[in-house]
């Protein structure tokens, strides 16, 4: 009997809830897909008929995020694959020439990238020739102030002064890059990426990427660099 009442009380208590709640069940979705209520024909909305229409929102929301996975996971897999042809075209060059060439040839054509440059750090008279850019680590440091005071890759809006420095952008075309020196016992060149748009590269994306094949070329440089000096160039 006590049972009853106090059965009886509790469903009083959600009724008196509900009617002084009526948004109650629309604010909060997920308890209506727990529900067993039967459909009725009369009304406009029946709670079945509700309960059909979360789930079917679930359902597009949860397609949507698996389309969204499928589209990073096949994105990953060919940055993937576009990696490991560039690391190999890097390890087979036999000189610096080639190495520069090689990854300029990889950021160009089989990235898409709209602007690259690679300043090696150093002198004319000690490097030997190549694509690549080269100026002292002194003027480097005036010029690209913000990419060698990063412990990371730096990447966003970089001042006109530090794209021209970068790219040769006397004229402003670019408006973002992403920047990384290469280090190995020391500073070794400055790897740069650059876009035409201002909002392609920002300061909170990712840069595994780039990290990545500075990486490689920090590992690989060395050997090249010093070539000239030991008359192998």
């Amino acid at each position: 009997m006590s049972k009853d009442k106090s059965t009886d009380i509790s469903v009083k208590q959600v009724r008196s809830f509900l009617r002084d709640h009526p948004a109650f069940l629309d604010e909060n979705p997920d308890i209506l897909e727990t529900m067993i209520v039967p459909h009725k024909p009369e009304g406009a909305v029946s709670l079945v008929e509700r309960q059909l229409s979360v789930l079917r929102d679930r359902n597009k929301e949860m397609r949507a995020q698996l389309d969204s996975l499928y589209t990073i996971a096949n994105d990953n897999e060919a940055m993937f694959e576009r990696t490991n042809l560039l690391v190999a075209k890097l390890l087979k060059a036999n000189n610096l020439s080639e190495l520069v060439q090689s990854l300029y040839d990889s950021l160009e054509k089989d990235y898409g990238i709209e602007a690259y440059s690679l300043t090696l750090l150093g002198t004319l008279e000690d490097l030997p020739k190549s694509l690549a850019k080269i100026s002292s680590q002194d003027k480097a440091k005036q010029a690209i102030p913000s990419v060698f005071s990063g412990v990371r890759a730096t990447c966003g809006r970089l001042s006109a002064s530090e794209m021209n420095f970068l790219f040769d952008d006397s004229l402003n075309i670019l408006g973002s890059a992403a920047a990384v020196i290469l280090r190995n016992e020391g500073n070794l060149a400055v790897l740069a990426l650059g876009n035409s748009e201002s909002t392609y590269y920002t300061e909170d994306m990712g840069t595994i990427f780039l990290d990545y094949i500075a990486e490689i070329m920090s590992l690989l440089l060395p050997n090249h660099l010093h070539a000239k000096k030991l008359n192998i160039e």
